[in-house]
């Protein structure tokens, strides 16, 4: 993988002492420990970031992810279809995929071993190593049957699935982040089609407008996927997400101005990145929780 021909980035004492300055601006310094594994985040970011960028197109990407989801969110999922959709995504979606896997598959009561800070595409790699174990398959133990008298008022015939594997599950969550109701389609004379339910993939919902291409200055997505990486290491680190802003007034902002810095970005590169970066997370304020997600799906514990 291209991943590993890539330098690893390591701190200088300057540098680590710099992060530690970008803490204590939150007031809230960590342990050696912490900040130990804080530090291995960032450098992993770094690497992510210096690494050639995968084939594709971010559309190939949406599209692949959202093909998975529609496929596993039937009410009869075929698993080897869905096993050899997984392994041939595209990187884009492999990488989207491997960035929400720790924390989405802990949730679901799976323990991967997925350090935090670990690439994108390694992390990706757990998970498809985990679906190819029995775990991935073991159904939860069935409740005991309803009485008779009670199945039947409630319209149960006694043969309906109780449960889905966990594959299907972890699948179902990690194709998308949520979802919400689109405007139905155009079809002439005023008039449109039904609302209807798109899934989030990557920022974005099918019917819903962009949040990544807008007109105006270019945009450069790799320095924004960048923040987001930094942003995820804070929020593991320091268990809350960073404070909103595009200066180097709060601890993160200060971060992301110094790491660019360290790679030697253009010198307005961090307020602009940061700007576009806070736009999304503002546009997808109004997003379903994983926990909400679930729950509609009947898949919540």
């Amino acid at each position: 993988m291209a991943i590993e021909q890539t330098p690893p980035f390591r701190l200088d004492s300057e540098q680590r002492a710099r992060v530690g300055d970008c803490l204590k601006k939150e007031g809230s310094p960590l342990q050696a420990d912490q900040l130990e594994q804080f530090i291995k985040a960032i450098e992993a970011s770094i690497a992510h970031f210096r690494a050639p960028p995968p084939e594709g197109t971010f559309r190939d990407a949406h599209n692949a992810l959202r093909s998975l989801g529609t496929l596993a969110g039937g009410a009869d999922p075929p698993i080897g279809q869905l096993k050899a959709r997984l392994a041939r995504l595209p990187p884009a979606a492999q990488a989207y995929i491997g960035r929400r896997a720790r924390i989405v598959m802990w949730r679901l009561g799976f323990d991967l071993g997925i350090p935090a800070g670990e690439l994108p595409e390694r992390a990706f790699d757990r998970f498809l190593a985990w679906t190819k174990t029995p775990r991935a398959m073991q159904l939860p133990k069935p409740p005991p049957p309803l009485p008779k008298i009670l199945a039947e008022k409630l319209g149960f015939a006694g043969t309906e699935a109780l449960s889905l594997p966990p594959l299907i599950t972890a699948l179902r969550a990690l194709s998308s982040d949520g979802g919400r109701l689109v405007e139905g389609r155009s079809r002439g004379g005023g008039r449109r089609s039904g609302p209807r339910q798109e899934h989030q993939i990557m920022g974005e919902i099918r019917g819903a407008g962009t949040t990544h291409h807008h007109g105006g200055r270019p945009t450069n997505e790799r320095h924004q996927t960048l923040v987001m990486h930094l942003a995820l290491d804070w929020l593991t680190a320091m268990g809350e997400p960073p404070e909103p802003g595009r200066s180097d007034g709060t601890g993160f902002g200060d971060l992301v101005y110094s790491v660019f810095q360290w790679i030697s970005l253009p010198e307005d590169s961090a307020a602009y990145a940061l700007r576009k970066y806070w736009e999304v997370v503002q546009a997808l304020k109004g997003r379903e929780p994983l926990e909400d997600f679930l729950r509609r799906h009947g898949e919540a514990s």
